[in-house]
């Protein structure tokens, strides 16, 4: 009697809160993604269990044997179908393809059993009599079935899942809710075997009735991705809710039970009904202010510190006050900002806090897994979510949490590394919806950035062009007076040099015989010479003046061609120009037959342009050199070329004198030289080089040197 007094006093209630429990599940579930096959399987599911829970809870009423055997019945319904809905919702979690005839089978299978049940008591034949139940019901052997098949079916699913963990794509928040159903499945064994002793009336049911709701609470945590501060919210709601539900249904039936009148209990579980959604709302709004207080404060300071860095109009110094901003509101330990490069080939880590070796942050390629997969997803999102063979992949000096990524298809590109919080705890939706506030806020400022970058490099571009517009344009008007005026200055300088070999040549004897005068006739050469010098360097100064304007007017004429032809007229322009030393050697490494694609005119004035000072700078070397030095040194200057994926790379390289450290920023400014004032040089040639080569070729020209050993310039040009 007293155990009997236990059921109905304890289990009743709380089987009917169960119910209620699975049936709101069912609906929220059902209702946040109503397309899912995941959503709508566990619904169902949680539908047949809510059944069965009813079912349970109806036959402590007890009112007679007909009545125990309705509930009971109404009960089996549930339980009938219990085993293929967690078998399908396994698979539908799982994306295993299925065989949908099976599954139509398998559910007229237990639509058949449940009307056989009703209509031919095949499973519950009738109720008897029992020693601290008024009643029980008697089951036929054809029940054990149901829980044989349940054991079957929840043996199939855990099989699955097991083939489940091999899959490539498995990410490690993946492993975790794996592991975590698994754990909920065995609890399916407890139902199984609730259901096989209650045969041979052996009282097992908290067994069945625990394990199922426990089932569920677990698949919704599973599910839902909550963290530990929502998790705090949701265990309070459904206390909140269970203490409710328990106190209107049980105060509703004292009130039935002692006044004898159904109208009553039901006005007192609408007024009390009534007064707990309050109840309940005023309750959960104190929880989640108290709970998530500091979240959201940390969330409005950054949400104003995103709408403050599109002020910010230096990238440098935005990425830096992003990584701040971001370690100290969340209060990470760890942040790293990465933004691809000029080439838009690599993510380069442009600020990391704590500061670490740089050379311990090694860049992404695009072609990166972790960065491909990143562009797919284009949101924010957890280290959890991504694939474990791409997790493993990342090379970091902490251990990321977090990846907030932020892309322009056509401009500002990276993401920002976020480290575990100081405190612990997991990053939730709240903060992954702020993260997608900021990102965007990034990228708007980074576009900036870049955007007044460009827009001073335009406006450098632009006042360095009317500059040199303008030398050209009065090159253009001038030249023609100078070059009369030049004409003149070298004929009479020819004109005194042979004057003076013709007076010499005449009067050889009076010449050898005065040493004065034989001085004065050398010096009158020397002076010629150093005349006609002087000519010929001011007239490169104006070719090199009036090629530059010529430059801004030449149209791009790509076309394809052997850089061995280009070689060739290049060093036959540069012995017209020099006798060249009787030591200098020139190696092509390259074929005969090796193109490249390009401006033909640009890129033969351009290797010209370097050979040239190559040329002048294994002089000044040379000239540099003393005694067994002098002797031993070789001039070289070798050029070769290799080919990648998508640029041809050819290099000339000499062993001169070199670029001095101070002088390789400035090397290919305008106007700016290194040579001699002895030496020929405008100094506008590798300017017009770097110019040609970058902005008409779509190349890049750059260069290695050491003072004293030489220099290497490169030329990358795209393939056709």
């Amino acid at each position: 009697m007293i155990l009997f007094k236990l059921n109905y006093w304890l289990f009743m209630p709380l089987s009917f809160i169960f119910a209620a429990f699975t049936a709101v599940v069912s609906f929220l579930v059902l209702t946040r993604r109503s397309k899912s096959a995941v959503n709508i399987s566990f619904s169902l599911l949680c539908l047949a269990l809510c059944v069965w829970f009813l079912g349970f809870a109806g036959m402590f009423f007890n009112i007679g044997a007909g009545s125990e055997l309705i509930w009971e019945k109404i009960s089996f319904t549930g339980a009938a179908f219990i085993p293929v809905l967690l078998l399908r919702f396994i698979y539908a979690y799982s994306k295993t393809a299925i065989n949908n005839k099976i599954f139509v089978s398998l559910y007229l299978f237990s639509a058949v059993a449940v009307i056989l049940n009703f209509y031919g008591g095949f499973f519950h034949q009738g109720a008897a009599n029992w020693f601290y139940f008024d009643f029980q019901t008697v089951k036929s052997p054809l029940f054990l079935i149901i829980p044989l098949q349940l054991i079957i079916f929840t043996f199939l699913a855990l099989k699955n899942l097991k083939e489940h963990l091999r899959t490539p794509d498995l990410t490690a928040f993946k492993l975790r809710q794996i592991l975590k159903i698994r754990f909920a499945l065995i609890l399916f064994f407890l139902i199984a075997i609730e259901q096989a002793v209650s045969y041979f009336f052996i009282p097992a049911y908290p067994l069945g009735l625990l394990s199922a709701a426990a089932f569920v609470a677990i698949i919704v945590y599973v599910l839902g991705r909550y963290s530990f501060s929502d998790i705090k919210i949701i265990l309070t709601r459904i206390f909140m809710f269970l203490l409710i539900t328990a106190s209107v249904i049980g105060l509703s039936y004292i009130v039935w039970k002692y006044s004898n009148l159904w109208i009553a209990s039901i006005i007192t579980s609408f007024i009390l009904a009534f007064a707990g959604t309050y109840i309940f709302k005023a309750i959960i709004n104190k929880t989640e202010a108290l709970f998530l207080a500091d979240q959201k404060k940390y969330h409005n300071t950054l949400i104003q510190a995103a709408s403050g860095i599109a002020s910010e109009h230096e990238l440098d110094r935005l990425l830096k006050l992003l990584s701040i901003i971001v370690i100290r509101n969340v209060r990470v330990e760890n942040a790293a900002v990465f933004i691809g490069n000029e080439s838009g080939k690599l993510f380069e880590c442009a600020h990391i806090r704590p500061a670490t070796d740089g050379e311990m942050v090694f860049p992404y390629p695009v072609t990166h897994p972790f960065i491909i997969f990143m562009k797919d997803k284009a949101k924010p999102f957890v280290i959890a979510d991504l694939p474990m063979y791409i997790a493993n992949s990342i090379n970091l000096p902490f251990k990321p949490s977090m990846i907030i990524p932020f892309f322009f298809e056509n401009g500002a590109k990276g993401f920002v590394v976020l480290g575990p919080k100081k405190d612990k705890t997991q990053f939730n939706r709240e903060d992954i919806k702020v993260f997608e506030t900021l990102a965007r806020q990034t990228a708007l400022a980074i576009e900036n950035c870049i955007f007044f970058d460009e827009f001073k490099e335009r406006q450098e571009k632009i006042f360095t062009a009317e500059k040199l517009a303008s030398v050209g344009g009065l090159a253009e008007g001038v030249a023609h007076q100078i070059n009369n005026r030049l004409n003149q200055f070298s004929m009479l300088s020819t004109e005194l040099k042979l004057e003076v070999e013709d007076y010499k040549n005449a009067n050889t004897e009076l010449v050898n015989s005065n040493e004065k005068l034989k001085k004065t006739m050398d010096y009158i050469s020397n002076l010629s010479d150093s005349l006609s010098e002087n000519i010929k360097r001011t007239d490169g100064v104006i070719k090199g003046i009036l090629n530059y304007a010529r430059t801004e007017k030449q149209g791009n004429l790509f076309s394809e061609f052997t850089l061995r032809e280009v070689f060739d007229m290049a060093i036959e322009l540069l012995k017209l120009k020099h006798k060249l030393h009787k030591d200098l050697t020139i190696e092509l490494d390259f074929n005969d037959d090796d193109k490249i694609y390009a401006i033909r005119s640009q890129i033969t004035e351009s290797v010209y342009n370097i050979l040239d000072n190559g040329y002048e700078a294994v002089t000044e070397r040379l000239e540099s050199l003393q005694g067994e030095e002098k002797h031993k040194y070789k001039p070289l200057i070798k050029a070769d070329l290799k080919y990648t994926e998508d640029k041809s790379i050819f290099t000339i390289q000499d062993n001169g004198i070199g670029i001095k450290e101070e002088n390789k920023a400035k090397i290919f400014a305008p106007f700016f030289t290194t040579k001699s004032s002895y030496k020929s040089g405008t100094g506008i040639g590798l300017y017009i080089v770097k110019r040609m080569i970058e902005e008409n070729n779509n190349g890049k020209l750059s260069f290695e040197s050491k003072y004293g050993h030489g220099t290497k310039i490169i030329f990358e040009l795209p393939l056709k």
